[in-house]
C-alpha cells in the first residue's frame, strides 16, 4: 500500500517538532542554463507563501528541470529550489526573483520542486526533514511566517502528487 506523506501547516506556521538545525543550501544559481530574456524582481515584502511541487519524474537534476523551462520559452528554470531524494537542496533562483512556477500566482511566491513523481511514490525522510528546514529557512529570510500550499492547492494540476499531502 502506498503511503500519503503530510507537511501539516497550523495558523500558516509549519508545526515542526523539537529543534530545527541549520540546512545546508548549494546555490547554483548562476551555474543553471538561462534561455533569453530575464526574470523580473521583487521586493521580500511581497512574498507570502510557498508552493511545494515535484518533478514528476522518478530522476532529474535542477539542470534538467531547466533545460525544460527554457524549452518552453521561460528564462531559466522556474523553482527557487530543488530537493533531491538524498536531501540535497539547490537553491535555484534568489528568494527575489519572480521565476514561473504557478501561474497567476509568481510574484507572492516561492516555488520548491522534489524531485521525483509523488503520485507513484512518497517523498523520501531525507526530503521531508530537508524540506522542513527550507521552510523555515525561506520565512526567516523574508521575515514572517509563510503560507505554505501545494500547486494543486492554486492551479488545476495533480502537483505535488498525490501521495505528498500539505494540511492546513
Amino acid at each position: 500500500m502506498k503511503r500519503a506523506w503530510w507537511i501539516v501547516i497550523g495558523l500558516a506556521a509549519l508545526v515542526i517538532g523539537g529543534t530545527m538545525t541549520a540546512i545546508k543550501i548549494n546555490n547554483i544559481v548562476t551555474a543553471l542554463p538561462k534561455g533569453t530574456g530575464a526574470y523580473r524582481k521583487r521586493k521580500l515584502s511581497q512574498i507570502t507563501g510557498i508552493v511545494i511541487h515535484h518533478s514528476a519524474s522518478d530522476s532529474g537534476t535542477a539542470f534538467d528541470y531547466a533545460r525544460w523551462h527554457i524549452g518552453r520559452g521561460w528564462p531559466g528554470i522556474g523553482y527557487h529550489f530543488v530537493i533531491s531524494a538524498d536531501g540535497t537542496v539547490n537553491q535555484t533562483n534568489e528568494i527575489d526573483t519572480v521565476s514561473y512556477h504557478v501561474a497567476d500566482h509568481n510574484t507572492p511566491n516561492v516555488g520548491i520542486c522534489l524531485v521525483g513523481n509523488l503520485s507513484n511514490h512518497p517523498p523520501t525522510v531525507k526530503q521531508l526533514e530537508s524540506l522542513k528546514k527550507l521552510i523555515q529557512h525561506v520565512s526567516t529570510a523574508v521575515g514572517t511566517q509563510l503560507i505554505v500550499r501545494g500547486h494543486r492547492d492554486l492551479n488545476p494540476t495533480e502537483c505535488p502528487g498525490k501521495l505528498m499531502k500539505i494540511a492546513y
